[in-house]
Parts: C-alpha cells; structure tokens; sequence
C-alpha cells in the first residue's frame, strides 16, 4: 500500500461519497481520516480508507443501518471473512423481503375484500329461513384453528371413500371468533346406510336457521354472518350454537378467485324464543 493521502474532495469523487457523508462516518467512527491537518483542519484518506469507504458505501446501498454497517466493519476488522459478513446481512434481507411479500399479500387481501363488500352492498345474496333437515356424518371434533379443515377433511374424505353422501360442513360449538383452540367439528355426510371404519358417525338433528350462501374465501365470510345477526336481532331471536358453514364448493386455497368459493352459513335460533344467552364458552357470551 501506497503512502499517498488524498484531500477529502478527492475521496468524494473517487468513492462516489459526499463531503457531507465523509464527515458524517467520521462523526459517527465508521470511517476516520488517517490525517487530519492541525492548523488547517483539512482530512486527508490513505489508500486504504478509500477501499473501506468503498465498502461502506456498498453496504450503505443495501439500505443498512448505521448500526449495523459498524457491525459489519468491525467484524472485517477482527478477521471475519467478508463472504461471513455478507451471508449474515444476506439472511436480514431476505427476511425483510418475505415480510415484505406477507404485506403485499395481507394488502392485496384488504383490496379485494374491499371489492367484495362493495359488490356484496349492490347485490346481496338471498337470504332464507328453512329447515336443515338431519343427516347422519362422519365427525371429527377437537379444538383448533379454522383453517385445520385442510387436513381434517381429506382425512374424512379418504376414510369414507364411497360412502360421501354430500358437501362438507364445520359446526362451531362456541359463538366467537378464537384465533385457535376454537372448538370444532368438522362433519362429512353419509349416504344412507354406510358404515365406514376407522371414522366417529354422528346423527346430527333437524334445525331451523337463518341461511345465505356467501360468494368469496373463507376469511371474508364477515358481512355475511351480521346480516344473519341482524335477521334473527330483527326477529327478537336469541342466537344459538353450533354455528353451521357448509363448503358447496372451494379453491385451491384462500387467493383463489372469489366467485371459486361458495359456502353456505347457517344461524339457528333459541327454540323458546327470548331467554337469557347461555354462559359463555358454551353458548352465546354475556356482555
């Protein structure tokens, strides 16, 4: 290495860094002048300083934090390879791009419910009050997460082969929302007479509700469920539990297409009219 100092201007135009970037590393002990001319005050680099100032800025054009750029040089400073250094900013950036890419997804999401309320507001689904006749299911309840119907139903599925009697349909035994630990059961009709092995077969009853189908992913079921609310609150009817969703038709996952979901929800009501809910975690909660 050469023993020639170089003005600051000149590092500025050789790196590509300004005056006012220079002073900023030195500020904050990320790039020190090898020189600094007592009476003048005048900074002048080595050689070397101008190779670090070329990583720095490196390192800086990955967006890097001035935190994180002094980790990286200091590493380098007590010999960590650079391929070492870089692999570890590699690994917080592609960190940041997949949380990245799960934003973009959770906006493109908002966008397209947003689209569906309002097609939903211009032509809402008919809604109906029928009778769900009984039907004779193969059953698996347990707690857990909504979105666990993606292993339990083909597990059904498969257990009953032939005997698949109809769409599949989830019962939720508790009024609200849970994140996970909901209580479940996910149901798959039979036809009449099957006997599968290895599955639980339920008898589960008649019951009147309030019934709409809804056009959309699982996640977007919202605005139908308050205007089932609304009927039986209209209708002075105290809710009741399970809750029914039955899947007529799904996609391929939750970005699929909306009009590639169709699930019918069902909302039954207390058979004795008004009465006081039942406590919560096993019927409608009190407020």
């Amino acid at each position: 290495m050469s023993g020639l100092l170089y003005a600051i201007g000149e590092v500025s135009r050789i790196t590509g860094l300004s005056v006012k970037a220079l002073r900023l590393y030195q500020e904050k002990g990320l790039l020190l002048p090898s020189r600094v001319d007592p009476s003048s005050g005048y900074r002048y680099y080595t050689e070397r300083d101008i190779a670090q100032a070329h990583t720095l800025r490196a390192l800086r054009d990955l967006r890097l934090s001035l935190e994180e750029i002094r980790g990286v040089l200091e590493g380098l400073d007590q010999g960590a390879s650079p391929s070492e250094q870089l692999a570890r900013v590699r690994a917080r950036l592609a960190d940041e791009a997949a949380s990245a890419q799960r934003s973009v997804l959770a906006l493109d999401t908002l966008l397209r419910h947003q689209e569906q309320a309002e097609a939903y507001l211009r032509a809402p689904p008919p809604l109906l009050e029928r009778w769900l006749p009984g039907v004779r299911a193969a059953v698996h309840r347990a707690r857990g997460r909504y979105s666990d119907a993606s292993v339990v139903f083909p597990r059904l599925f498969a257990a009953c082969g032939p005997h698949v009697g109809g769409a599949p349909f989830c019962l939720y035994h508790e009024a609200e929302f849970r994140e996970d630990d909901a209580d479940i059961s996910w149901c798959v009709p039979l036809v009449p007479g099957a006997r599968p092995e290895g599955v639980h077969v339920e008898e589960v009853p008649e019951v009147q509700a309030a019934t709409l189908v809804h056009t959309g992913p699982p996640d977007s079921v919202g605005p139908s469920w308050a205007r089932l609310f609304a009927q039986l609150h209209a209708h002075e009817r105290v809710p009741a539990v399970p809750l029914r969703e039955t899947f007529l038709r799904v996609g391929a996952n939750e970005a699929a297409s909306s009009a590639t979901w169709l699930t019918e929800l069902a909302l039954s009501w207390e058979a004795s009219g008004l009465r006081a809910p039942c406590p919560s975690g096993t019927g409608w909660p009190k407020k």
